[in-house]
């Protein structure tokens, strides 16, 4: 069985079976991108910190963003950028520019521990020397799979501190944030059948919310966080369905005789695109999210496209997941221009593209044999970085929590 044919099958698989610390003030002054020296389309930095460890999450961070290049000394850089941790919860961000060296900016910058801070100075830096919002100082949930466990996890976004969610020993399949970073939700089979399963992140629960006849899969807030789509087989097909933000006034939005799957939110929350296999293979739709007409989206890029998901920044564009040869990249969509394109070019495969909230980077999963990782993609530069370590192992299915405060 090849590649292609086995994800196919798990794919149909999951649609049926489915702290406050004082800093003197100082002058602040607009930094924009207008400081930037050379090319405006990386900015170059000079990197530094008086603790090793914050240097080297600086030295990864802006390596693998992809607006920025590292350089080694102030003749070639724009500014650089100095953070250094200041107890257990807090770290001083100081930004500087020219020969000699100017201040043009310091702050402070507080998180749940040192690391988080240095990741929350890292965005401080980043919107005050690009215009680009932050995203090192959010979480990600993911999919970590041992043996035949498939457990839910979270971690920072450079995979250093994190906490294991689940511990059921089944498989646990698409995690996805509330927008208030409070709850996780995800298929699970805990009870001997695929059901929809929440976690509170403040009590670190699991619990079920949606175990009706048949499978109940897919589930996904809302931008706002007031409701939540999912897939239910309790009519005896895969159709779409939306209720309040406790799974409950269910409604089914979406009713056909054909299978459908992976619901994704509009920025707004006031459509959804969706995975249909009305046409023979499986396409994008677009539709309102309380019921109604539902359009094919115009791909025309491959045969097979799935796993949407809606820009947060700019509604024009959508990533998706689509076959391609033996395998699979991720490709994306623009809605005004009415044309596909290919962003992966990867020798394995690259599925469940993941859109940060800067609209501009993106995770999905490489899987290359019998290996998963995340990967960080800059959608501008085409820089591709891999966040999950090896020793992980299979890491997969992420998704993305936007930092908070």
């Amino acid at each position: 069985m090849n590649i292609l044919t086995k994800y196919f099958l798990t794919f149909f698989t999951t649609v049926t079976l489915v702290s406050s610390l004082a800093v003197p003030a100082v002058a602040q002054r607009d930094i924009g991108p207008g400081y930037i020296k050379g090319t405006r389309e990386t900015i170059p930095v000079v990197v530094r910190s008086r603790d090793s460890n914050a240097l080297n999450i600086l030295k990864l961070a802006f390596s693998a963003h992809g607006k920025y290049r590292l350089v080694n000394s102030m003749q070639e850089a724009s500014f650089a950028i100095q953070i250094d941790p200041i107890g257990s919860s807090h770290s001083a961000l100081r930004i500087t520019s020219g020969v000699p060296e100017q201040q043009l900016h310091s702050a402070n910058a507080q998180g749940t521990s040192t690391r988080n801070s240095i990741l929350k100075a890292v965005d401080m830096a980043i919107r005050k020397t690009s215009g680009l919002e932050g995203f090192f100082g959010g979480k990600i949930a993911y999919v970590g799979e041992v043996g035949r466990s498939m457990e839910i996890y979270w971690r920072d976004f450079l995979f250093g501190e994190g906490v294991k969610l689940t511990n059921h020993n089944v498989e646990a399949i698409r995690p996805r944030w509330s927008p208030d970073g409070n709850y996780i939700v995800y298929t699970s089979y805990y009870s001997g059948f695929p059901n929809i399963r929440r976690i509170d992140l403040r009590g670190q629960r699991s619990e079920a919310i949606v175990s009706l006849q048949g499978t109940n899969t897919s589930a996904r807030y809302s931008p706002d966080g007031s409701r939540m789509a999912m897939v239910l087989t309790g009519r005896g097909n895969a159709d779409i369905y939306v209720g309040n933000s406790q799974a409950k006034a269910l409604s089914a939005i979406v009713k056909s005789r054909h299978l459908e799957s992976a619901p994704c939110w509009s920025p707004n929350g006031r459509e959804i695109v969706f995975v249909s296999d009305s046409s023979g293979g499986n396409q994008l739709y677009r539709g309102s999210a309380t019921g109604g007409s539902y359009n094919r989206i115009p791909t025309n890029i491959s045969g097979a496209c799935m796993e949407p998901d809606w820009n947060p920044k700019n509604p024009d564009q959508i990533a998706f997941t689509i076959a391609r040869g033996n395998g699979f990249q991720i490709a994306d969509y623009s809605f005004s221009q009415r044309k596909s394109a290919t962003l992966t070019n990867e020798s394995g495969h690259a599925l469940q593209p993941c859109w940060l909230n800067d609209g501009r980077h993106m995770l999905y999963t490489l899987r290359n044999g019998a290996t998963e990782r995340i990967v960080l993609l800059d959608t501008v530069s085409g820089k591709r970085t891999i966040l999950s370590p090896a020793s992980l192992g299979k890491v997969s299915q992420a998704s993305f929590l936007p930092p908070r405060g």
